[in-house]
């Protein structure tokens, strides 16, 4: 279990203010979890395989390890080491605008809410696209954002390009919908399950998921700031689920 300290007002602090001072004493023991690459092989050990993960096309050497043969729209370009740093490649994308890019993004991410970011050496890979079971392969595949603490799921996010939906664990409305279009998948007793297994490691970590055409479960990321430590939820719920994170 990855554990810290916690400060003597821990009890009363609400949701939003124990992840902002979650983000002060992630170290760099999270790194391989937070590292878009060492995570797929992460996930694959600990559920043997059950949840997939998007198939590496090749990991580039450099930034300028590219070429125009490269450029296959059914993939992605993506950064291991940053928060959206990805290149959908389509029939127009150019390879010197992909190259400027990933000169520009060939450093250390430090953003002020992922500090831990920076213990993630800067690296690029071209990824497969996910064939979304609901989209097909658009690279903009519905997320479903499970939140954890301690290996217990307490709060359900489903993010589409019109926005969030978020669920109870019964898949009640916690907030107003945003994407009326989502229904409850028949696969959210697996994505749980998966969660549970997933998150177990750590006080509490936002495990995301893809849902593909073949209906199996993927592996999207691991994140421990989500929000950054800014409130989300009503203020209402931001102090029930502080409570739940003892």
């Amino acid at each position: 279990m990855f554990s810290f300290k916690k400060p003597m007002t821990w009890v009363y602090m609400p949701l939003f203010q124990k992840i902002e001072y979650y983000k002060t004493v992630i170290t760099e023991d999270y790194a391989d979890y937070v590292d878009k690459i060492e995570a797929k092989a992460i996930v694959s050990r600990m559920t043997d395989n059950t949840v997939q993960c998007a198939k590496i096309i090749r990991i580039l050497n450099d930034p300028n390890d590219i070429t125009e043969a490269d450029l296959n729209p059914n993939h992605m370009i993506k950064s291991s080491h940053g928060c959206g740093w990805n290149i959908n490649i389509t029939e127009t994308t150019k390879i010197d605008t992909v190259k400027k890019f990933l000169n520009i993004w060939n450093t250390h991410y430090i953003g002020n809410n992922e500090p831990h970011y920076k213990f993630i050496r800067p690296r690029f890979f071209i990824e497969e696209k996910i064939i979304d079971a609901a989209l097909g392969q658009t690279a903009n595949a519905i997320v479903y954002l499970i939140r954890c603490i301690r290996g217990k799921p307490f709060v359900i996010g489903v993010r589409t390009q019109k926005g969030q939906n978020t669920y109870d664990m019964d898949w009640k409305p916690i907030k107003p919908i945003e994407d009326p279009a989502i229904e409850k998948p028949k696969q959210l007793n697996a994505m749980l399950d998966a969660a549970k297994q997933l998150s177990a490691p750590f006080e509490f970590v936002r495990v995301d998921f893809y849902i593909g055409q073949d209906d199996n479960l993927y592996f999207s990321e691991f994140t421990f700031t989500p929000s950054g430590g800014n409130p989300f939820y009503s203020r209402k719920d931001e102090h029930f689920f502080g409570k739940l994170w003892t």
